[in-house]
């Protein structure tokens, strides 16, 4: 529809020469303001009423333990706003090695923020910064798993196990990425894809029928208001873990698109006033 008032609007005031290049910028200049159009522009308060893990792995994280369950986590809840916006089954990776966090129904609910950017790991006394390509792995990482949460084939045992290890190789490499310990599984075939997930080669082991695969991410952090002491913000050690969910922010390449596709129609919209000057 975008194509056809841009052709529509070319043709009646600008002619042939317009067109052409409206036709050549069009794609990227929608691509890229569809993907505008779908980010969050303020920020949100997720508050989790209930957490839930389905079929967790087990792996193990070296310093930390040997019998973490790995799994990204369904959370029921709702983001706080006018009205109140409830989601169920939010699929959420976790980005933090140093902190825990129950499963069930939470009383007090669990209030968390999208404020802080995913700039260090998660350790409160010691923070290691990741680089902006271990930060994009990580958002690619959390979409790609979400994919395979939702459209993974799982209707044979195969393919649902298939579906469940691969979740857990996903999030094993993003704590492996996150905080720079090794993460290993007793499950051979499971403990290679970590390693690959986590890899300077990671999107080569992504299945190609999932498509494209973004990095736009929430960064979701606890916090706790006290009202009768100081208020606890991440990472402080007495709150519980981070997550990440997959968000629709532009990659770096959308945004070039779009200011390229744009740049190149207003030189078109340019050269066709001048031409419309000189037949004059």
């Amino acid at each position: 529809m975008g194509f056809q008032v841009f052709e529509t609007f070319g043709k009646s005031v600008f002619g042939a020469p317009v067109i052409k290049a409206l036709k050549a910028v069009a794609p990227a200049a929608v691509l890229a303001f569809g993907a505008i159009a779908g980010t969050s522009a303020q920020a949100d308060v997720y508050v989790f009423q209930n957490g839930v893990m389905d079929h967790a792995r087990t792996l193990s994280i070296a310093g930390i333990g040997s019998s973490i369950k790995a799994t990204p986590v369904q959370f029921d809840g709702f983001i706080e706003g006018t009205p109140d916006q409830p989601f169920t089954n939010l699929v959420a990776f976790c980005v933090d090695v140093y902190h825990s966090i129950s499963l069930g129904d939470y009383n007090p609910d669990l209030t968390y923020t999208d404020t802080i950017p995913l700039t260090h790991d998660s350790n409160p006394s010691a923070p290691n910064p990741l680089s902006p390509a271990e930060i994009t792995q990580i958002g690619r990482l959390v979409n790609y798993g979400t994919s395979v949460f939702y459209e993974a084939p799982t209707g044979t045992s195969t393919q649902r196990n298939k579906r469940w290890d691969t979740l857990a190789a996903v999030q094993g490499a993003i704590w492996q990425v996150a905080s720079g310990r090794n993460v290993t599984s007793s499950n051979v075939t499971m403990n290679q894809l970590i390693d690959h997930l986590a890899g300077a080669n990671y999107t080569s082991y992504f299945a190609p029928e999932y498509g494209p695969v973004h990095s736009g991410i929430k960064f979701l952090t606890p916090f706790k208001d006290e009202p009768f002491g100081p208020d606890k913000v991440y990472p402080h050690k007495r709150l519980s873990q981070a997550f990440a969910i997959a968000d629709a922010v532009p990659e770096p390449s959308t945004w070039l698109l779009m200011i390229g596709g744009f740049a190149i129609a207003g030189g078109a919209l340019r050269r066709a006033r001048r031409q419309g000057a000189f037949a004059a």
